[in-house]
């Protein structure tokens, strides 16, 4: 078949011949032009040179089939495959489970008080995923970089979708599309800087390739993990590419295109893009039009996701403080340089050159003017990093400068041009050198030498420059690390008590406290170095002690020790439905594989009812009479006459040195408590007083404030002007306002509808943010809190009851979610009693039984006094409950309520993510709760059942 192809002869025919079924090119005649062929090979040439290195260098990056990553690189590693699956990159709550990767969601300041020492959360909790500020889910880290390899994970989801979504096939797919695609973006990150060079350095532009590609962390840290800087150097590289090239419409509009996706990537790089911008500009005056074209589109998509989907300019970024990170000083300077554990010039050595290159480009008119602007975007770059915590977390040398590292190569790329031969012979070993440095980490770094930098604590700089903590001298000391990615983890869960877990069965086996696991687990056909058991971040069980098992040997053709059996501490977690991860460590210090999921019914534990070992002697009636009467008489002396309460609160998590201030909560909160009895304990006046001063304190707005009046008698002493809130309108007005006639009524509930989010819950603060007052806003300035939903429900229910309806659903279906612990997460005790009241009134919430359990010290009395209330709610004609109820008030009662003074129950705390952190405690509280009991046990054995609070 002849096919003929354009005039002239370019290319004047194919003749191709069909053999063994497969079309194959048999002749081409090209023109007989010896320059037209010579062209041809020399093209043909100049490639050959950029594959052939490209093709080192993704081969070399692969050869430790290790995967070295951390929490930052797992939004990354599993947000193309969302895409791709859900054509989204919100990490809904079925992907949560899959990005967290196993640890907790639930931040250190939310957990309970003990939870550190008690609850087995397996650390660190999973940072990297962020709340929008509409309560979506969202990666920490932008999303340049997954969005970027997204098509790279094509054949991944094919063969997903051929074997299954499930684990550990998610697990095992995405670790090895991670380690291939950031692999990939630094050896075209590497070809780029060898086509930036080769225009001036000539013979020189190889080695200083390879320095570039092997000699710095483009190898240790761009190229083992979907980390930013992979991709920043990529973006970087391919900006300098095109600014030292000739100048053309598109390369100005691709250019464009490249600063502002570095910008999106990572944001301190955007000092970088200014800088190429400012040189655009000051070399082509026209080509700021076409500049400003290529970032149009990058910069759209990058707004519409920070602002439409995150809630904020700066992205996920802008949601965290990260106060923890900031340290000033000059000794960040020295660190990035020459820290034993982090210094450029010691895990890089031949950039000591870099001044000297500099020097060149600077006497050199065509680069000169590029070569002052990435100096100083590197210099700021550099500053800004020095001012934070420039040890970056654990990692391999100084990876915040990782992204500079292209820039840092051009400029010193013409030293070598003119340095004495002895010079260069100890720039060529520099650069050996950094090579084997680098190589090291690839092969050997297992995070050892990380223990000894971290040793004495996140704020001790002292490891990171003790010099017998040199990593990849560190590192050496142990063999090398094993390539995990060939390693096929495998396992299985086979008993969850008498449950045998049998392959197709629907049946959710219950899980309780000491429940006996057991299944079998092997890593590459060896035994693990160790097996975890999760459920929401928390390990219920773990071991590193294997059996034998002769079925899974003969299976599997092994002899390793692969069987397991743990016993299940359940301590805080959350009863019900539950899915269990089963997971495991192939080396002791490496990442987990998780390995399945199982679902669970948790099973809640029993509450113990003996809160002290100590004996006690028996109280009579006219005992626990006397008592109640001196606590009625305490309530009413300590009510100011205007009516409020005073609260107490402290800076720690202890009851020290307290200080009073009067806030509109307490009140409330005491109204709730003793109105069912205040004619029973000579109380009414004191409700009446109490309910006149919380009418009074309902602005013209209808809104409240937790001081009360802005311009009240309190304000400066006990209390400060703050912003309205939801909390204590809704309170005041459901237990003091005025009703559905007054005129305050309608605007009251249409601004507490403006502050509705997503889901449906209210949030905190009636104000937007630039107008607050008198607040120390925490990591979300506005947040929703399952507890105030309770009493803005408790309120709605008497003044709109379909928008009270509306809020029982969204409550309903967001109490699981660990963000709605703002002012509670320690401080359990008000919605344990809330829970039980709306559970009385046909709106179902679990109760809070895994926070009950885990309360500050000195609490546990308080915890037993509101659970054995919410039992004798439900079962008031209990005569164990009761007997044990009398037991608790003589306990509480005894030498004139000491141990109420001693410690009287915390009710709330402020937001503990923000940067002052304040408990708040109330000792009549305490001698409210005390005679609820008293009238619910001693007084009216056979009278009808209480009211809740």
């Amino acid at each position: 078949m002849h096919i003929a192809f354009g005039r002239g002869g370019v290319l004047k025919a194919l003749l191709f011949d069909k053999l063994g079924g497969q079309w194959v090119l048999w002749r081409s005649t090209f023109p007989r032009n010896p320059l037209f062929l010579a062209s041809i090979s020399s093209k043909l040439r100049s490639l050959a040179t950029p594959i052939l290195l490209g093709l080192v260098c993704f081969v070399v990056y692969n050869a430790n089939l290790r995967q070295i990553g951390a929490g930052d690189t797992l939004s990354a590693r599993y947000l193309p495959l969302i895409l791709w699956r859900h054509g989204t990159l919100e990490i809904s709550s079925t992907n949560a489970r899959l990005v967290a990767h196993g640890h907790s969601q639930t931040v250190g300041w939310n957990r309970p008080i003990d939870g550190e020492a008690k609850v087995a959360y397996f650390e660190p909790w999973a940072y990297w995923i962020a709340r929008t500020l509409e309560h979506e889910r969202a990666s920490l880290y932008p999303v340049v970089a997954p969005v970027l390899v997204a098509p790279l994970y094509a054949p991944a989801v094919l063969w997903l979708n051929e074997h299954g979504w499930g684990q550990p096939q998610v697990g095992w797919v995405a670790e090895w599309m991670e380690k291939i695609s950031a692999s990939i973006i630094a050896s075209i990150a590497s070809v780029l800087m060898y086509l930036v060079l080769r225009r001036d350095c000539g013979r020189w532009s190889i080695p200083l390739t390879l320095a570039f590609a092997f000699g710095t962390n483009t190898w240790m840290i761009s190229s083992q993990a979907l980390w930013q800087h992979g991709t920043a150097e990529l973006l970087i590289a391919l900006a300098l590419l095109l600014a030292v090239g000739k100048v053309s419409p598109w390369r100005t509009a691709l250019l464009g295109a490249a600063c502002v996706l570095m910008t999106a990537n990572r944001p301190p790089d955007g000092v970088i893009a200014v800088a190429f911008g400012i040189f655009t500009l000051w070399n082509q005056r026209r080509g700021a039009l076409w500049l400003v074209v290529g970032g149009i589109v990058p910069l759209a998509a990058h707004l519409y996701y920070n602002i439409h989907f995150i809630g904020n300019l700066n992205g996920a970024y802008g949601l965290e403080s990260g106060r923890g990170f900031y340290q000033p000083g000059l000794a960040g300077v020295a660190g990035l340089l020459v820290s034993p554990s982090r210094g450029l010039l010691i895990f890089s050595p031949f950039l000591v050159f870099l001044p000297l290159g500099l020097m060149q480009r600077l006497r050199t008119p065509h680069t000169k003017v590029l070569a002052i602007a990435l100096s100083l975007a590197a210099l700021t770059q550099f500053a800004f990093y020095s001012q934070f915590d420039w040890r970056a977390g654990a990692c391999w040398g100084p990876r915040w400068l990782t992204d500079m590292l292209p820039i840092l190569v051009w400029l010193l790329a013409p030293a070598p041009l003119v340095l004495r031969p002895f010079a260069r012979g100890v720039l060529v070993t520099t650069m050996a050198v950094s090579i084997a440095v680098q190589a090291i980490g690839a092969f050997w770094y297992t995070g050892l030498s990380e223990e000894r930098i971290w040793a004495e604590g996140h704020q001790s700089m002292k490891g990171a420059w003790d010099y017998k903590n040199i990593p990849f001298i560190k590192e050496l000391r142990q063999p090398p690390a094993c390539g995990e990615l060939l390693d096929n983890a495998l396992g299985s869960l086979d008993r969850v008590g008498p449950t045998l877990m049998v392959a197709g069965t629907r049946e959710i086996p219950e899980l309780g406290p000491n429940t006996v696991l057991e299944g079998w687990a092997l890593a590459g056909g060896r035994t693990p170095a160790q097996l975890l058991v999760l459920i929401d971040g928390i390990a219920v069980g773990t071991t590193m002690e294997f059996l034998p098992r002769a079925d899974v040997n003969a299976a599997m053709h092994t002899d390793a020790l692969s069987g397991w059996r743990v016993y299940a501490n359940t301590r805080g977690v959350r009863p019900g439905k539950r899915v269990l991860q089963l997971a495991l460590r192939i080396q002791p210090r490496s990442d987990v594989r998780i390995l399945g999921e199982w679902r669970v019914f948790v099973v809640a534990p029993d509450p113990a009812t003996e809160i002290a070992a100590t004996p006690q002697k028996p109280a009579t009636l006219a005992d626990l009479g006397a008592m109640a009467e001196r606590a009625s008489s305490l309530l009413r002396s300590r009510q100011n006459e205007q009516g409020y309460w005073l609260t107490t609160y402290t800076k720690r998590l202890r009851y020290e040195d307290p200080q009073p201030e009067m806030n509109t909560y307490l009140t409330s909160m005491l109204v709730d408590l003793l109105s069912p009895i205040a004619s029973q304990r000579g109380l009414s006046e004191a409700m009446d007083r109490a309910k006149r001063h919380l009418a009074a304190q309902i602005e013209s707005n209808g809104l409240v404030r937790y001081h009360g009046l802005p311009d009240g008698p309190i304000i400066g002493h006990l209390g400060h002007a703050i912003t309205p809130d939801s909390d204590d309108t809704a309170l005041a007005w459901r237990i003091a306002g005025p009703g559905k006639n007054d005129p305050r009524l309608e605007p009251m509930l249409k601004e507490l509808a403006r502050y509705r989010d997503k889901r449906g819950l209210y949030r905190t603060w009636l104000a937007p943010r630039d107008k607050y007052q008198g607040l120390d806003p925490g990591r979300d300035p506005n947040p929703t809190d399952l507890t105030i939903q309770m009493h803005i429900y408790l309120m709605l229910r008497q003044l709109d009851p379909p928008a009270a309806e509306k809020l029982a659903r969204a409550m309903q279906r967001s109490f699981v979610e660990e963000d709605v612990w703002v002012y509670y997460a320690k401080a359990p005790l008000v919605p344990y009693l809330r829970c039980a009241e709306l559970r009385q009134l046909g709106c179902d919430i679990p109760l809070p039984i895994e926070r009950l359990a885990l309360t500050p010290e000195g609490q546990e009395v308080w915890s037993e006094a509101v659970r054995l209330f919410v039992a004798i709610l439900e079962s008031p004609q209990d005569a164990n409950l009761r007997q044990a109820i009398r037991q608790l008030l003589v306990r509480i009662g005894d030498g004139d309520f000491a141990q109420l003074r001693q410690s009287p129950p915390m009710l709330y705390h402020n937001d503990m993510s923000a940067t002052v952190k304040r408990f708040y405690w109330s000792e009549d509280s305490g001698y409210a709760l005390w005679l609820r009991l008293y009238e619910a046990t001693v007084e009216n054995p056979t009278s009808p059942r209480p009211s809740p609070p």
